[in-house]
């Protein structure tokens, strides 16, 4: 839809008693400093896909937290993403999951979404339902590599995942 509201618009729609919550996914960094720095009395998030880049600065300058997919397969490693900043502590936290999560971060964006975490989902043994057509999952290497990449962070043995053969994935 590409729609981007000027941050003195969004600030004053912030005002309304039934906002309390605003993700953050505009192209403009430089917007999630404007927003923060209103003080609005909202939560304010932004999506965890590296692409757009916003998780860090959101978070370093006060957000509230991610709306997030890749929580999906690594949770307790997002809950540290997405944790406010209070101490240095979290900020330390916050650094170290998201550098190691970088890859996961970036194959869970790899395709439109849902496709590549609920693909990975079903892969790992979730139950992740059927993608809404016309969308299909991944399958063969597009798969394989997510699936590595979930090994490699050591999440499957963390998470006890019941990884399935690709064959009975694709099926």
């Amino acid at each position: 839809m590409k729609s981007d509201l000027h941050w003195d618009h969004l600030l004053r729609i912030f005002k309304h008693p039934n906002y309390v919550v605003h993700k953050e996914s505009t192209g403009r960094v430089g917007q999630v400093a404007q927003v923060l720095a209103g003080k609005p009395n909202v939560a304010v998030m932004c999506c965890d896909s590296p692409n757009l880049g916003l998780v860090v600065p959101t978070m370093s300058l006060g957000g509230h937290g991610t709306a997030n997919m890749t929580g999906n397969i690594a949770p307790a490693e997002l809950a540290t993403i997405s944790t406010p900043w209070t101490s240095y502590s979290e900020a330390e936290g916050f650094k170290n999951a998201y550098l190691s999560l970088l890859p996961l971060l970036h194959y869970t964006y790899s395709a439109i979404n849902p496709v590549a975490v609920k693909s990975l989902m079903k892969a790992l043994g979730m139950p992740a339902g059927d993608l809404r057509k016309p969308l299909t999952n991944l399958e063969g290497e597009a798969l394989a590599k997510g699936i590595r990449i979930v090994q490699e962070l050591g999440l499957d043995k963390r998470y006890g995942y019941n990884i399935k053969p690709l064959s009975a994935v694709a099926a």
